[in-house]
C-alpha cells in the first residue's frame, strides 16, 4: 500500500511539472530566405512641373508688372496628390484679372503610370523693374509657383523643361531665352500654426524670361539728340567774341533744349529714388554748357579792357582748340559713366 501511494505522488508530480512545459506555445522559426515586407515609401514625392510662354502681352514699368498668357503642366506618380490641384501663383498682379482653365476635367493617366494636368492661364504678374542703366536697361520676367499645402517635406518639384512661342514680339525690346530652376523658399513665420513652429521651406517653380532694349535704338533716340545739342553749343566757342548775341544765344538754346529732352525721355519711365545714368549724362551734358558758358564770359567781359581784350584775343585765337578739347573731356566723362553703370 505504501509502494502504491509513493508511486501515485511520484506520478503526479511528474505531471505537474510536464504541463507549464506545454502550456507555452513554442514560437515559429522564421523560414530560411524569407523576405521582409517592403517599407513605405520615405522622403517628398516629386511633381514634374513645365511651363510654355505663349505670349507677353503687355509691360508696364510704372506698375511694375507684365501681362502673360502661359501653359503649365504637372506630372506625378503618388496618387495622394492630384496633380495641379493645389499649386498657386505667387507673384500675381491684380488678382481678379486672372483667367485660368484646365484643359482635362480630371487628370490624365500617362504610360508610365502617373497622372497629368495641363492648365492655361493668362494675366498680369509682378515683376521689380529696374531702369537704373535706362536706355541699356535689361529686365527679368518672372513668374512664380508654389503649392500652398504641401511643404518641401511632403513635395519637391522637379523641372520637366520650359519653351517659349518664337512668334513672340514686344515692342522696344530683345527677348531671350527663358529659364527654369527649383529653389527652397523658407518661411520666417509659423502662419499662427501651433502644431508645426518650425515649418520646413516649400519648394518654388522660378521661370525666368529676359528681355533688354535694343543698344543702337538706345543709341539713336537716347543719345544721339543729347551729343547734337552739345556739339552745338561747342559751336560758339568757335565764333568771334564780337558776337556775343549769337554765342549767348547758342549756349543759352542748347542748355533749354537739353531740359526739353531730359522730361521727354523721361516721361515714360517711372519715379524712382535714384539717378538714372541718363540722368547723369544730362547732368555731364549740363555742366559741358555751363563751361562753355563760363568761357564765353571770360571772352566777352568788359570789367577790364585791357585785360579782356588780351583774353579775348587768346580765345579767338585758340577757339577751334578749346571747342575740341571740351568736347574731348565731355566725351571722357560720359565713356565713363556708361563704364561705370553698364559693368
Amino acid at each position: 500500500m505504501k509502494a502504491f501511494v509513493r508511486f501515485a505522488a511520484f506520478a503526479m508530480l511528474a505531471l505537474g511539472l510536464c504541463l507549464p512545459a506545454a502550456a507555452q506555445t513554442p514560437e515559429p522559426a522564421p523560414a530560411v530566405g524569407a523576405v521582409a515586407a517592403p517599407s513605405a515609401p520615405q522622403g517628398p514625392s516629386e511633381v514634374k512641373v513645365g511651363l510654355y510662354i505663349n505670349d507677353i502681352q503687355s509691360i508696364d514699368l510704372h506698375t511694375y508688372s507684365f501681362v502673360a498668357d502661359v501653359y503649365v503642366w504637372f506630372r506625378d506618380s503618388d496618387p495622394a496628390i492630384v496633380p495641379g490641384s493645389t499649386f498657386e501663383w505667387m507673384n500675381m498682379f491684380a488678382p481678379d484679372d486672372h483667367v485660368q482653365t484646365a484643359t482635362y476635367e480630371t487628370p490624365q493617366p500617362q504610360p508610365d503610370g502617373s497622372e497629368y494636368q495641363v492648365f492655361r492661364h493668362q494675366g498680369p504678374f509682378a515683376a521689380k523693374f529696374s531702369v537704373k542703366t535706362y536706355p541699356f536697361d535689361t529686365h527679368q520676367l518672372t513668374i512664380d509657383i508654389e503649392d500652398r499645402e504641401w511643404d518641401a517635406g511632403r513635395l519637391v518639384y522637379v523641372v520637366d523643361g520650359v519653351s517659349i512661342n518664337p512668334n513672340i514680339e514686344l515692342p522696344g525690346f530683345i527677348i531671350g531665352k527663358p529659364t527654369i530652376e527649383i529653389v527652397n523658399k523658407p518661411y520666417a513665420t509659423a502662419f499662427g500654426d501651433l502644431s508645426a513652429p518650425n515649418p520646413a521651406p516649400y519648394s518654388r517653380v522660378v521661370v525666368s524670361l529676359p528681355i533688354s532694349r535694343p543698344i543702337l535704338s538706345g543709341i539713336t533716340k537716347a543719345l544721339l539728340p543729347v551729343f547734337i545739342v552739345v556739339l552745338v553749343a561747342a559751336a560758339a566757342l568757335l565764333l568771334s567774341p564780337t558776337h556775343v548775341e549769337a554765342r549767348v544765344g547758342l549756349s543759352i538754346t542748347a542748355l533749354l533744349t537739353l531740359v526739353a529732352l531730359q522730361f521727354n525721355a523721361t516721361a515714360g519711365l517711372p519715379d524712382v529714388g535714384y539717378l538714372l545714368m541718363l540722368d547723369q549724362i544730362y547732368l555731364a551734358s549740363y555742366g559741358f554748357v555751363l563751361l562753355v558758358v563760363a568761357l564765353l564770359v571770360m571772352s566777352t567781359g568788359k570789367e577790364d579792357e585791357a585785360q579782356i581784350s588780351g583774353g579775348a584775343e587768346a580765345i579767338t585765337r585758340g577757339g577751334p582748340l578749346v571747342a575740341f578739347l571740351a568736347v574731348l573731356l565731355y566725351a571722357a566723362v560720359i565713356g565713363a559713366l556708361l563704364f561705370a553703370n553698364l559693368r
